[in-house]
């Protein structure tokens, strides 16, 4: 058996036979704000008590019976599997959220982490810990574990964002300077519901602290949260990266771990960052940091759902994830052992990145990214819809689509699992694709390893001032079904190309800020270079690439223009060569 079985198997007997005790608690702020807090302890502690694993929450930290006032279970499987190897669990409702006090203008603001740091200067001090912190979660609470790093508290030893977000603007609020309008607008409602503490919604109550008795502390509590704004209707009335947000003197550029970039090195924590190649930018964000930041980072690349736990590759008809679900438990639960136990137990010798590569459904391995041996090959679009590796000797040549706007990558896609949702639907796209342009490669006479992130510019010209350009990356099998494999977009009015504000990059980088905005010239050429999501995939001899281009995502963002039918032209002409920019593995 393996030594990632054993500890699994080790972890869930000692859940089984395991008791804790639970108290709740009111932490005030230095500004006065109470925070309500979760402490979750073995029955049994040794005297100079045992770490701590914080969640930071924005979905209730625990629940309880509408009727009867009597808690629910509010430890996750995960929860309960760190608690029996030896952690106190502490769940913390964020500012303004849950049963603490206060109001919260943005999500992710700078008030946030300075409360995140007040907090942890709280556990440390109770007599059940032993002055050691990290902290996990996945989507929210996977930001700001991150976060807790930023704080700059000398007790953080180690953190595992999950699925998280590192640079909100583009992912998941705005992809491609689009406005994500069917996950926000879901996202807006459950937030909002849980504001009110809505049991109808809901099906419960926030769990009130041990001293609210009577509920008064948390009906003020909830009273102060009215004043929250509408998540959805803040970010539509701040279309650009600068804008400020609603009620709040922060635009997106503060809220995004990559603001924060400076405070996170300083802190010198090291991170385990599980992410999915299919799940909105979270991949992207990842490979960012590991890049960009200095922090020791292990990154492992999945094609799972948001959360890890369906199976997201187009490849693969299995259900189950991997690694699964207990692998993932075990693999976090070693690196909190290792940083915050100074366990021995092979952590210091994992690969920097693990990476799933689709097609071949294989984990790979890697200390550096891009993996060695990564070149840029590029293949340009040609007549009658061909994908070609030579560019057109011809002067002249251009491809015209009106625009379909009930194209849609369908309810399972890389957007809507951010509500955790399995993602589907994407393994057969020819239906969707006879509604697009697109251009096909001939089949490949040798295996084709793509790993890393493509790019594509478009020459275009439309007939109207503003539209969205939307990418996919397919597979066409030998029986001409074609698999989603990635996608990229750019709303055109971003076109312009910039420096990136905080590090260096070879890759085309987009302000999407309002002094930046060039509406197009209907009727004149324009180009527009941009990046499709990383992915890492294996294309095999016989099958073909495929290139499939549109103007709308109906199940994923707003209509651009909100009014009118445009028609494109992607040229492919000699003095016009759009085409697609691949990383290829050799």
């Amino acid at each position: 058996m393996s030594r990632l079985c054993i500890s699994l198997v080790s972890g869930l007997l000692l859940c089984l036979g395991a008791t804790a005790q639970t108290t709740s608690h009111y932490v005030p702020m230095k500004d006065g704000t109470r925070i309500a807090v979760d402490v979750h302890r073995p029955a049994e502690l040794p005297e100079d008590g045992l770490p701590a694993l914080l969640e930071m929450t924005r979905y209730w930290r625990g629940a309880e019976d509408p009727e009867t006032g009597a808690p629910r279970r509010s430890l996750s499987s995960l929860d309960r599997y760190f608690q029996s190897g030896g952690y106190v669990i502490v769940k913390v409702d964020v500012r303004g959220s849950g049963a603490s006090f206060g109001t919260r203008p943005v999500e992710y603001g700078p008030r946030e982490v300075k409360d995140l740091f007040e907090v942890v200067a709280w556990v440390v001090e109770q007599p059940w810990c032993d002055g050691s912190i990290g902290a996990y979660g996945t989507s929210y609470t996977g930001t700001t574990a991150e976060l807790l790093s930023a704080s700059g508290h000398p007790a953080v030893k180690a953190v595992v964002p999950g699925w998280s977000d590192f640079e909100t603007y583009t992912s998941p609020i705005r992809p491609y300077g689009l406005l994500a309008s069917d996950f926000l607008g879901e996202w807006s409602r459950l937030v909002g519901a849980m504001d009110r503490n809505d049991a109808q919604v809901m099906g419960g109550h926030v769990r009130r602290v041990d001293a609210d008795v009577d509920g008064s502390l948390r009906a003020r509590a909830v009273e102060e949260h009215r004043r929250n704004p509408p998540v959805l209707e803040t970010i539509r009335a701040a279309p650009f990266r600068d804008d400020r947000l609603a009620g709040s003197e922060h635009s997106y550029e503060a809220i995004s771990p990559l603001h924060w970039k400076e405070a996170i090195e300083r802190s010198k924590v090291p991170m385990l960052v599980l992410v999915s190649w299919m799940d909105a930018g979270t991949a992207e964000g990842a490979i960012q940091r590991f890049q960009h930041f200095s922090n020791p980072q292990h990154l492992v690349l999945m094609a799972t759902s948001h959360g890890g736990f369906f199976n997201a590759s187009p490849f693969r008809a299995e259900p189950g994830p991997r690694p699964t679900v207990p692998e993932q438990f075990a693999m976090q639960r070693d690196f909190f052992d290792h940083h915050l136990k100074s366990a021995h137990n092979g952590v210091s010798e994992w690969p920097k990145v693990r990476y799933y590569n689709l097609g071949e459904e294989a984990f790979k391995e890697t200390d550096v990214w891009p993996p060695a041996g990564t070149k840029r090959r590029t293949w340009y679009f040609g007549n009658a819809g061909r994908l070609e590796r030579e560019a057109a000797l011809e002067e002249a040549g251009s491809d015209r689509y009106r625009v379909d706007f009930g194209v849609s990558t369908g309810g399972g896609n890389r957007w809507m699992t951010q509500m955790g949702r399995p993602i589907f639907g994407l393994e057969d796209r020819t239906d969707v694709d006879s509604r697009m342009l697109t251009y096909t490669s001939p089949p490949l006479e040798a295996d084709l390893q793509i790993t890393g992130t493509p790019r594509v510019t478009l020459h275009i010209t439309s007939d109207h001032e503003d539209g969205a350009f939307l990418v996919y990356l397919e597979v066409v099998d030998l029986d001409g079904r074609s698999r989603y494999v990635t996608e990229g977009g750019l709303r055109a009015i971003h076109r312009k190309l910039s420096a990136h504000p905080v590090f260096e990059t070879e890759h085309p980088y987009h302000s999407f800020k309002r002094a930046d905005a060039l509406p197009l010239e209907p009727g004149e050429p324009a180009e527009l270079t941009f990046t499709l999501w990383p992915i890492s995939v294996q294309v095999k001899k016989g099958q073909r690439l495929r290139v499939a281009i549109a103007g709308a995502d109906a199940s994923s963002f707003d209509r651009i223009p909100e009014e009118g039918d445009p028609t494109l032209e992607i040229w492919r002409a000699k003095s016009r060569p759009s085409h697609i920019d691949l990383p290829i593995v050799e």
